[in-house]
């Protein structure tokens, strides 16, 4: 029996691989479906037509990644950066119609700015104060419209909003050459096309005072020696009393008295009714309660030129009767020394 032997069999495998048809896919197929026609035309029409609601979506995302910094970053910083490189200067400051616990405020000021942001700025509550000091008074500022030059005007009457701050603020005008006050407050500005931008104002003011009423003198002294010519209130003494005022400020001081000594000794007081001081020379009335023996003895004995020291401080600031404690504070702080030339008054 012969052994058949079957002849080798070669099975051929298929490249199922090769033979697979191929996508038409990728990426760039997806985003840009090929048109009827070949090119990029046809692509890109084919996307907008396909992701037209994408492209919007990514056309808003970056306006408002671009935009709202802008909106909320840089017009408000340019805003705060603005106001404070502006400059705000007082013209004039009168305080008059003074109580005991309010006064009469009129501010005059000019603020100046090289800014070419004009936008309007919203009235505002602003604090008045010195350097490490409790606010003053409060005054409301008026609705403004920013420009290069811009003129501020205030007129109210305010509250003592703190007595020991305004004490301290008195002295301090009375008793400096120079001085400065911070002014404070919040407030919006606003500009055509856009929503209200929050911002603080803040300035330091650099005013003149009334540096210890240096070149204060007394003229045209008489000494009333005869009962007639005494006055009611008995002052013994009538003269004028020449006040400089460097500043911008007008003060409505009230009734005044001033102690007068020589050598530290008290020779009499000194009364100015209705003390407004206005900026410039001041020539007030004056009459004192003095005590003549004591003058005729200190020009019979040390001051045989008839030309007295006087020391003049402060003693009391009443109107209408009430006393006013923060311009007597003030005035009791100051102490001036006058040469009183008292030869004509005694008939030397």
């Amino acid at each position: 029996m012969t052994d058949k032997v079957e002849p080798a069999t070669h099975h051929e495998v298929a490249n199922v691989e090769s033979d697979r048809p191929r996508k038409k896919g990728g990426i760039v197929n997806t985003l840009y479906p090929p048109g009827p026609r070949p090119g990029a035309g046809p692509r890109i029409k084919n996307h907008c037509r396909k992701f037209w609601w994408c492209d919007c979506l990514v056309l808003i995302i970056i306006v408002l990644i671009i935009v709202l910094p802008i909106i909320y970053v840089a017009i408000p910083n340019k805003a705060q950066s603005d106001l404070n490189a502006s400059t705000l200067e007082v013209d004039r400051q009168e305080v008059t119609q003074p109580t005991p616990d309010s006064v009469e405020l009129a501010l005059d000021s000019t603020a100046r700015s090289s800014s070419s942001f004009h936008p309007i700025i919203e009235g505002f509550r602003a604090a008045f104060y010195l350097e490490g000091q409790e606010p003053f008074v409060y005054a409301d500022i008026p609705e403004t419209k920013a420009e290069a030059v811009t003129s501020i005007k205030v007129r109210q009457n305010v509250k003592i909003a703190n007595m020991d701050a305004f004490k301290e603020y008195n002295k301090v005008v009375i008793g400096s050459e120079e001085f400065t006050v911070l002014f404070s407050g919040k407030t919006k500005v606003r500009q055509s096309g856009l929503s209200a931008i929050s911002v603080d104002y803040n300035k330091r003011i650099t005013m003149k005072g009334l540096n210890k009423l240096a070149g204060l003198n007394i003229t045209d002294l008489k000494i009333l020696t005869s009962q007639e010519d005494i006055l009611p209130d008995g002052s013994n003494l009538v003269g004028r009393v020449i006040i400089p005022n460097p500043s911008v400020l007008t003060i409505d001081l009230g009734n005044v008295t001033m102690n007068l000594s020589v050598d530290k000794k008290p020779i009499g007081t000194a009364f100015l009714p209705d003390l407004l001081l206005k900026p410039g020379t001041n020539n007030v009335t004056m009459q004192s309660k003095v005590d003549q023996r004591e003058i005729l003895g200190l020009v019979s004995s040390k001051y045989k030129n008839a030309i007295l020291p006087v020391d003049i401080i402060g003693n009391s600031s009443v109107r209408n009767g009430e006393h006013l404690p923060y311009f007597e504070e003030a005035i009791k702080s100051n102490s001036v020394r006058v040469d009183l030339n008292v030869a004509s008054a005694i008939g030397g």
